[in-house]
């Protein structure tokens, strides 16, 4: 971002209206325009994360500078934004810029049992897309009409609403995934493989800085070690192990981009013996030092 926000303690995390504590209303999606916060903040929101929710940012028209993670990405005009749970951001818009964001909760014990919204996440929207708006696309202008009925129908209370929510989420994501597909040329993953994988990324985020091998997710999904590489490999385009390395090295990340936190103290948390043995493993896949990736980020 061009003004550099100041690392904090731990990386802020915000709850669906942007309080830092999670709400279990009966709410579960919130649409607004990005003028009406924005522009309150001097148009720049820190980088922050949101545990429990799936956000789009659909930018209209206007600029914005984002950070996602560690990487920056600068954009004009339209275009489409998806931001899973967990995933550190931020934005400094261009005064004036025209779009919505919506935010969607997920992985909150009874929101999804029978809505099944988690499971339109996994796969192509398992991590950030950034997708150019074309609105003479008719693919991207039924996408529009889905948000533009999605905030009329939460702009007054209506009978039976939280049915008509639902319908109206569930037809956002599925018009998104269908952008992202036909941009990617990606096939639909079978629904097994989805439904397996939706379970073991809740079982990972709970486990993932105990270090549990393969074998003992596989044992707590009553599944075969060789069924999850599989159902991982087809829904998120890699085998079990490597999700969990992964899972394990962007949380590394985020903690040296975002936090003052020591290298001991990452290591602890984050489940390593020592810091040392942290580095060795950091440095073998980032191909930089803890301390050098650090300080390459706090100039980025």
């Amino acid at each position: 971002m061009t003004k550099k926000s100041p690392r904090h303690s731990t990386i802020p995390q915000f709850a669906l209206y942007g309080e830092q504590t999670p709400s279990h209303q009966l709410e579960f999606v919130h649409i607004e325009d990005i003028v009406d916060r924005s522009s309150r903040n001097g148009w720049l929101i820190k980088p922050h994360r949101h545990t429990h929710l799936f956000q789009i940012l659909c930018m209209h028209s206007g600029a914005m500078r984002m950070r996602l993670d560690a990487t920056d990405h600068s954009l004009t005009g339209g275009w489409l934004v998806a931001l899973p749970a967990g995933v550190v951001h931020g934005f400094e818009f261009q005064p004036d810029t025209q779009g919505v964001v919506v935010s969607v909760a997920v992985n909150l014990q009874g929101l999804d049992v029978e809505n099944q919204v988690a499971h339109l996440l996994a796969g192509v929207l398992a991590t950030p897309r950034l997708l150019q708006l074309k609105k003479r696309n008719g693919d991207h202008r039924q996408l529009l009409q889905a948000l533009a009925m999605l905030k009329q129908e939460l702009s007054s209370r209506q009978p039976e609403q939280s049915l008509a929510l639902f319908a109206l989420v569930k037809l956002v994501l599925v018009c998104l995934r269908r952008l992202v597909q036909q941009e990617q040329h990606l096939l639909q993953p079978p629904q097994p493989a989805i439904q397996l994988t939706d379970r073991f990324k809740q079982l990972l985020e709970t486990h993932y800085k105990a270090h549990w091998p393969v074998a003992d997710y596989a044992a707590a999904l009553h599944v075969s070690v060789s069924t999850l590489n599989r159902a991982c490999s087809d829904a998120l385009g890699q085998p079990a192990k490597k999700l969990l390395q992964a899972r394990l090295h962007v949380e590394a990340r985020r903690r040296l981009t975002y936090t003052l936190e020591t290298l001991d103290q990452i290591a602890w948390d984050l489940g390593y013996k020592d810091a040392a043995y942290f580095s060795r493993v950091f440095k073998a896949r980032e191909k930089l030092t803890p301390k050098t990736f650090r300080q390459q980020a706090a100039f980025a």
